[in-house]
C-alpha cells in the first residue's frame, strides 16, 4: 500500500506540474498557427483554379498568368527601385542624425532628438496626401512659390512644376524621408556605445575627424547599419500608401499596389494571380529574415564597450554647430510643419487651392469638420477604429509576453524558429497579411466561424502585423530581468500563472505598456490591413479617409486626418508621460 501510493504521488505531482504550462503552450501554438496558417492557405490557393467560395483543381495557371504579364517585371522593378533608393535616403540621414546628436556638441541635442521622435504621429495615409498638395505639378505649393519667386527675376517657368511628385522619383524621395525615424533609432544606440579608445588610437596617429569617422565609425557600425538597412528595405517592400496615393494615379504600381488594385479594383477580383505573387514574395520574405538574423547575430562580434571607465569622447563641430542643427529643423519642417499645416488649410475648404490664390481666404469655413462631426458612418468607424486599438495591442502584446516567456526562459528545442516565424510577418506588406485571412476566412471550415466583415477578423491581421514587434520588445525586457525571482517563487510553491501575475509582469510593466501603446497607435492609424479586411460593418477611419479621397472630397479627408493626428499625439504623449511615471516607480 505505501509502496503503490509512493508510487503514485510523483505521478500526480509531475501531471500538475505539467497543467499549469498549458496556457503558455496554448498561447505559443496559437500564435504560431495564427501566423502560419494564412499563408500556407495563401501559397496552396495559388495553385488552384476555380474561387475562394468553389475552389477548383490543381494547376499552375496562376502562376503563368501572373508572369507571362509584362506588367509584372515593372511593377517588380519599382518595387525594388523604390525600396532601395529610399533605404539609401533613410539610413544616410538616419546615420548622420545620430552621429550628430550622440557624438558631437551640436546644440539642443534634446531637442533634435524630439524632432526626430514626431514624425511618428503622422499616419503615412496623411503624409502622402499633403505632399500632393505641396508637389502637385500644377497647383503644389512648392511649386507654387518657385514658380512665383523667378517670375520676379523675369523668368516665366510655365505653369508646372518645376518638381513633379506623381513619379517613382517623387514615390522615392517621400518614402525616404518617412522612413528615417524608425531607421535612427535603431541606429542610435550603436553610436552612444562606441569604444572611445579606438578614436584616441586614431587621433593619435594623427587622423582628421573625416577620416576617423570614415575609417573607424563606419567599419565598426558596418553590422548596426546592415542591419537597420535590412529591416528598413523590408518596410519600403510592403508600403503601400504612397504607392497607392502617389503612384496609382500616374499609373506606377509596386508590389502592394497592384496586389490591392487587381483584389479590390478588378471585376472580378484576381485573387488567383494575387496568390501566386505573394506566395513568391512570401518566399523572398523568408530569405529577408533569415539573412536579417544572420546579420543581427553577427552584431555581437562586433562589440566594444569597455565597461569601466566607458565615456565617448564628444567631438568639435566649431562653425558647423548651428549648420547641423538646421538640418533637424529642415527634416522637421519637411516631415510635420509642410504637411500638417497644408493639411490643416485644406481642411477649411471643399477642394483645395493654394493660398497665394487671389480671394482663396474668403472661402475658409468649418463646413467640413461640421460634416465630419455629423456623420453617423464616421462616428461608427471611429469606435471601430478605437476598439481595433485596444483589441490589436492588447492580444499583440500579450501574445508576446507568452512568446518571449517561452523563448527567454524556456528550455525548449526550437525556440530560434520560434523567434523566426514571429519576425517573419515584418516582411511581408500588409495587403499580403490581409488576402491571407480572405482566403482562410472564407473558406470551409473556418468560414464557418463567420469573422470575415467583422472587427475580428482586422485584429487578428494586425496582431499578425505587430507581433514581431511586440515579441522583441518583451525578449529585450525579459532578458534584462533575472530569473532568480522566479525560482524563488516556484521554491515557495508558485504556479506559473501567480509567478508571471505577481512577479514578472510588475517587472515588465513600463516595457509591456511601452509596446502596447505602440501597438495601438500604429493600428489607429494603419490602413494596408483595414482597407483590404474592412466592409460597411467593421469600417475604421484609415479607410474612410481613403473613400473620401478616392472620392473626390479633398477637404473633408483633411479634416478627418487633423482629428486623427491629434488624437495620435495625445496618444502616445500620454503614453510616453505614464511609461515614465511607472519606469521612476520601479527606480
Amino acid at each position: 500500500m505505501t509502496a503503490i501510493d509512493a508510487g503514485a504521488m510523483p505521478k500526480e505531482s509531475f501531471l500538475q506540474g505539467k497543467r499549469q504550462y498549458i496556457l503558455p503552450a496554448a498561447g505559443v501554438i496559437f500564435t504560431v498557427l495564427l501566423i502560419l496558417v494564412p499563408f500556407c492557405t495563401l501559397v496552396l490557393f495559388s495553385f488552384r483554379s476555380g474561387t475562394l467560395i468553389d475552389p477548383g483543381p490543381f494547376t499552375l495557371n496562376n502562376y503563368m498568368r501572373a508572369y507571362g504579364d509584362p506588367q509584372t517585371y515593372r511593377m517588380f522593378f519599382n518595387t525594388v527601385v523604390m525600396a532601395i533608393f529610399g533605404t539609401i535616403i533613410s539610413v544616410g540621414m538616419a546615420v548622420f542624425f545620430a552621429f550628430l546628436t550622440e557624438r558631437t556638441d551640436m546644440p539642443m541635442r534634446n531637442v533634435a532628438w524630439a524632432l526626430m521622435l514626431i514624425p511618428m504621429a503622422v499616419p503615412g495615409l496623411l503624409f502622402a496626401m499633403s505632399w500632393t498638395f505641396l508637389l502637385s505639378p500644377r497647383i503644389g505649393l512648392f511649386n507654387v512659390w518657385i514658380r512665383d519667386f523667378f517670375s520676379l527675376f523675369g523668368f516665366d517657368m510655365g505653369r508646372e512644376g518645376p518638381f513633379n511628385v506623381y513619379t517613382l522619383t517623387g514615390m522615392i524621395f517621400l518614402e525616404g524621408i518617412r522612413g528615417v525615424t524608425t531607421t535612427f533609432l535603431i541606429i542610435v544606440g550603436a553610436f552612444r556605445t562606441m569604444d572611445p579608445n579606438l578614436e584616441e588610437a586614431a587621433r593619435t596617429s594623427g587622423a582628421t575627424n573625416r577620416i576617423t569617422f570614415f575609417k573607424i565609425f563606419l567599419p565598426i557600425l558596418t553590422p548596426a547599419i546592415l542591419a537597420a538597412s535590412m529591416y528598413n528595405f523590408m518596410s519600403h517592400l510592403e508600403s503601400l500608401e504612397v504607392p497607392l496615393v502617389v503612384g496609382l494615379p500616374a499609373q506606377i504600381y509596386t508590389f502592394p499596389s497592384f496586389i490591392y488594385f487587381s483584389t479590390q479594383r478588378f471585376s472580378p477580383p484576381q485573387y488567383g494571380t494575387s496568390a501566386a505573387l505573394g506566395a513568391t514574395f512570401i518566399l523572398v520574405s523568408i530569405i529577408m529574415v533569415w539573412w536579417y538574423r544572420r546579420i543581427v547575430g553577427k552584431a555581437g562580434k562586433y562589440a566594444t564597450i569597455t565597461g569601466k571607465g566607458y565615456r565617448p569622447r564628444i567631438i568639435h563641430l566649431g562653425k558647423w554647430r548651428y549648420p547641423c542643427f538646421s538640418l533637424f529643423v529642415l527634416y522637421f519642417i519637411l516631415t510635420i510643419a509642410a504637411p500638417t499645416a497644408i493639411l490643416l488649410w485644406t481642411s477649411f475648404l471643399s477642394t483645395y487651392i493654394p493660398p497665394s490664390m487671389p480671394g482663396v481666404w474668403d472661402r475658409l469655413a468649418w463646413t467640413n469638420y461640421k460634416a465630419v462631426f455629423a456623420d453617423p458612418e464616421i462616428w461608427k468607424a471611429s469606435v471601430n477604429t478605437l476598439w481595433l486599438a485596444v483589441g490589436a495591442a492588447t492580444v499583440t502584446m500579450l501574445l508576446s509576453l507568452l512568446m518571449a516567456w517561452v523563448t527567454i526562459r524556456g528550455r525548449m528545442r526550437g525556440r530560434g524558429l520560434l523567434d523566426t516565424i514571429t519576425f517573419l510577418p515584418h516582411a511581408l506588406p500588409g495587403v499580403i497579411i490581409g488576402i491571407a485571412f480572405i482566403f482562410l476566412f472564407l473558406q470551409p471550415p473556418l468560414a464557418s466561424l463567420q469573422l470575415y466583415g467583422s472587427l475580428w477578423i482586422v485584429i487578428l491581421g494586425l496582431t499578425v502585423s505587430y507581433i514581431s514587434f511586440g515579441s522583441r520588445t518583451m525578449n529585450g525586457a525579459l532578458a534584462q530581468i533575472s530569473g532568480e525571482m522566479e525560482e524563488a517563487g516556484k521554491t515557495s510553491g508558485a504556479k506559473w500563472l501567480s509567478i508571471l501575475r505577481h512577479i514578472v509582469l510588475p517587472l515588465l510593466m513600463p516595457a509591456f505598456i511601452s509596446g502596447w501603446i505602440w501597438v495601438a497607435s500604429h493600428a489607429l492609424r494603419n490602413f494596408s490591413i483595414p482597407v483590404m479586411l474592412t466592409g460597411r460593418d467593421n469600417m475604421v477611419l484609415s479607410v474612410i479617409m481613403f473613400q473620401n479621397w478616392d472620392d473626390g472630397y479633398p477637404g473633408r479627408t483633411a479634416a478627418v486626418g487633423i482629428i486623427l493626428i491629434l488624437v495620435l499625439t495625445f496618444f502616445t504623449v500620454g503614453g510616453r508621460f505614464l511609461v515614465t511615471r511607472l519606469s521612476r516607480q520601479q527606480g
